[in-house]
């Protein structure tokens, strides 16, 4: 399955990996030679695409987990070694997603957020450091939002949850930078996966909201899943060996400029 083994040699840890840009990440690294292990409360995609990628040739361990219980992470990490070797790369891919007005939200929303969004990065992470500084480095790549970056008014919590990792991104790099460990952060725009194509459904129209979406993207088109997959492969790879505490937003150009607006309520241009 390896075509460039850009990383071959490493160990990867990959979390939400059944489904979207971790799936995809998952499937890239497979193509470059990592060892992987994948993380998912989605037990039965998982496998299928655990068991996908050992066909192909990929040495895989996979575990049905949640990212917020550390005993989960930390389980699949101690295996990841036990069979592989000392994991060199973490991609803290898992996140969750809330649309709802600020006024109207929970206590219960913020701590499902901070729960996924925070909590379970800052597991993930811990429970690999140790074993990057015997190896003598790696690279922790975390997915943040653009959202991270602009306000969302239909977003707001979320929002503040993807702000935590653009911060912690940068703290966690100056931390770790004597231990050789990189730490850099994507920050994805809209990116065509069950997680967005659920929150435009619940938004009302969905063609509609699909059509308001892609308006206000300078390249005119929402991302693939993919296109994230590939800057993680980057970050995480020996070619980003000079590159730490970096917060790269892959969003078509979104958050370039002011066309961060409330486009679910945007007019439509007449056909």
């Amino acid at each position: 399955m390896t075509t460039n083994g850009r990383l071959a040699g490493k160990v990867a840890i990959v979390t939400g990996a059944a489904n979207g840009i971790g799936q995809a990440t998952a499937r890239m690294f497979a193509r470059e030679g990592a060892a992987l292990g994948l993380l998912d409360k989605d037990a039965a995609t998982l496998t299928a695409v655990a068991d996908e990628l050992k066909k192909g040739g990929t040495k895989v361990v996979a575990k049905a987990g949640d990212v917020t219980r550390k005993d989960d992470i930390s389980g699949l990490v101690a295996e990841a070694v036990a069979q592989f070797g000392p994991v060199t790369v973490l991609v803290n891919n898992a996140g969750v997603t809330l649309t709802k007005p600020f006024v109207d939200t929970s206590s219960d929303d913020v701590d499902f957020l901070v729960g996924v969004n925070l909590k379970g990065l800052m597991y993930a992470s811990q429970a690999v450091i140790p074993h990057m500084q015997k190896a003598g480095g790696g690279s922790i790549v975390h997915d943040a939002s653009n959202a991270g970056i602009v306000g969302r008014p239909w977003q707001p919590m979320y929002g503040a949850t993807k702000a935590g990792v653009v911060s912690l991104t940068k703290s966690m790099a100056l931390s770790l930078a004597a231990l050789n460990i990189r730490v850099n952060c994507i920050c994805p725009g809209s990116i065509d996966t069950p997680m967005l194509r659920g929150a435009l459904k619940a938004s009302g129209d969905f063609d509609n909201n699909w059509r308001r979406t892609s308006m206000v993207i300078p390249l005119g088109r929402i991302g693939e899943a993919d296109d994230i997959a590939a800057a993680t492969l980057f970050l995480a790879s020996d070619e980003a060996k000079y590159i730490t505490g970096a917060v790269l937003p892959v969003d078509g150009g979104r958050t370039a400029g002011v066309a961060e607006v409330s486009h679910l309520t945007m007019d439509l241009p007449k056909s």
